[in-house]
C-alpha cells in the first residue's frame, strides 16, 4: 500500500507539518540527481516513512541553471508527485499495509487530497486506479 499526493511544497516544510506532535529531528531529507526522499518517524506509526519525488531539478540543464536568477529557477522547476511508503529501516523492508488514520492525518495536515494505492509503487508502470481519495476535514 502506499499514498500519493501532488504537492509542491519542499519536502523539510512537509516534514515539519507532518511530524508537528515531535520535533525537527523526526525527519530525515536528502537528494541525488533525480529524485529526492525524506524518512518521516510519525508518533503511533511502528516503522519509517519513506516520501519521495522527482524534485524537478533534474531537468534543467547546467548553464540556465548557473545564469537563471533564484525567481526563474523557482519557475522551471516541477516536482513530481510525493509517494509515501511504509519502510522499517531496522531491517530494511518494506511495509505492505498502512494503517487507516495515516492517510486522513496526511490530507489534514497538508490540506490536501490523498490518493491511496494497493499494492507496491514501481517507477517502471503507472499508477493504478486509487483504492480511494481521502479529502482534508478542515476547510480549505
Amino acid at each position: 500500500m502506499y499514498l500519493k499526493i501532488f504537492c509542491a511544497l519542499e519536502l523539510p516544510l512537509m516534514g515539519m507539518r507532518l511530524t508537528k506532535e515531535t520535533n525537527s529531528e523526526s525527519f530525515e531529507h536528502d537528494s541525488e540527481n533525480v529524485y529526492e526522499w525524506m524518512w518521516l518517524t510519525l508518533k503511533n506509526l511502528p516503522f519509517a516513512l519513506n516520501v519521495s519525488r522527482e524534485h524537478g531539478w533534474a531537468g534543467i540543464d547546467d548553464e540556465t541553471e548557473s545564469t537563471a536568477t533564484t525567481e526563474g529557477l523557482n519557475t522551471l522547476v516541477k516536482p513530481g508527485p510525493v509517494y509515501f511508503f511504509g519502510w522499517d529501516r531496522s531491517t530494511d523492508s518494506y511495509i505492505d499495509e498502512l494503517p487507516d488514520w495515516l492517510p486522513q492525518v496526511v490530507a489534514d495536515r497538508l490540506d490536501m487530497d490523498v490518493f491511496v494505492y494497493n499494492g507496491r509503487r514501481s517507477v517502471e508502470i503507472p499508477d493504478c486506479v486509487p483504492a480511494a481519495i481521502i479529502r482534508p476535514h478542515q476547510k480549505r
